[in-house]
């Protein structure tokens, strides 16, 4: 049996128990840029890194808007179509250290998040605009690319993705966007840990509910947390980039001497509330 299995066999839940089931609705995207410093937006240097990664960029004129549409991924609105945008918005405000607590306390792949954090003084915000009905695939990748050419054209300290609450070093999240084998959901999700008790672990991924795809979950004891945080992320890579559907009550391959784990539908057990598979291990 093959680790994706679980996208082949068919559902055994009943149409009433199916009908229950609420989807995750696709949230705007939303990511800061906090710096030490307070940066130059500088619109001609944007242009410029977007260019590098878009055939086609436009713009209003005035060097006050920070809006860039992206005719490249157009969405359709009844009898109109229009192109995807991005926007900065600049704050005026110092960032409140308490409301990343919980991303310092997940910052497994960067140990000195909080201190790059406190340096810092300035903030810009980064969404997407017009575009919740693109498909997933095509949202994340313009999306993806519009960050990387405002982090190439500022150059901020700490990168901070919402949706995901996960703190990137600018360095790492080019790193690995730009690398032959991108790890394109590096910034969009996060892989969370969670002592429940003294020999049980959660562990969850959180991030793909803001594309209307259900995240994972494991409650786990006696196996290794990096190697089930390991059979999460390639479950969240395939889904992403395939597209295909998650069935209740089907399995996935584990680990392990038993290595056939059962899956199902169901609310996440920690915030935020979202439609999750939680992954049943043996």
């Amino acid at each position: 049996m093959g680790l994706f299995d679980i996208f082949k066999k068919k559902s055994q839940d009943s149409p009433q128990q199916q009908s229950e089931i609420i989807p995750n609705q696709p949230e705007l995207q939303f990511v800061s840029l906090f710096f030490e410093h307070k940066p130059t937006i500088d619109k001609k240097q944007i242009l410029k890194e977007l260019k590098s990664r878009f055939k086609v960029v436009n713009s209003a004129e005035e060097d006050s808007s920070f809006t860039f549409f992206f005719p490249e991924y157009m969405i359709e609105m009844g009898d109109a179509s229009i192109p995807a945008q991005g926007a900065i918005i600049q704050i005026d405000q110092k960032p409140n250290l308490e409301r990343f607590e919980k991303a310092f306390q997940q910052s497994w792949h960067w140990d000195n998040s909080k201190i790059a954090m406190e340096s810092c003084n300035f903030e810009i915000n980064l969404t997407d605009l017009m575009s919740r009905t693109l498909p997933h695939q095509a949202r994340l990748e313009y999306f993806q690319k519009f960050i990387c050419a405002v982090v190439r054209a500022t150059n901020p300290t700490v990168i901070y993705f919402r949706n995901s609450d996960k703190l990137l070093e600018p360095t790492d999240f080019l790193e690995a966007c730009d690398s032959e084998q991108s790890s394109f959901l590096h910034g969009i999700m996060n892989i969370r840990l969670f002592n429940v008790s003294n020999d049980e672990t959660l562990m969850d991924t959180v991030g793909l509910h803001a594309f209307g795809i259900p995240d994972f979950e494991c409650r786990f004891k006696g196996y290794n947390p990096g190697e089930v945080a390991g059979a999460l992320q390639n479950l969240a890579y395939y889904v992403f980039e395939t597209g295909d559907n998650i069935q209740s009550n089907s399995t996935v391959q584990g680990l392990g001497k038993n290595p056939i784990w059962k899956t199902r539908y169901a609310y996440s057990k920690v915030e935020p509330s979202r439609l999750i598979v939680e992954v049943i291990p043996n």
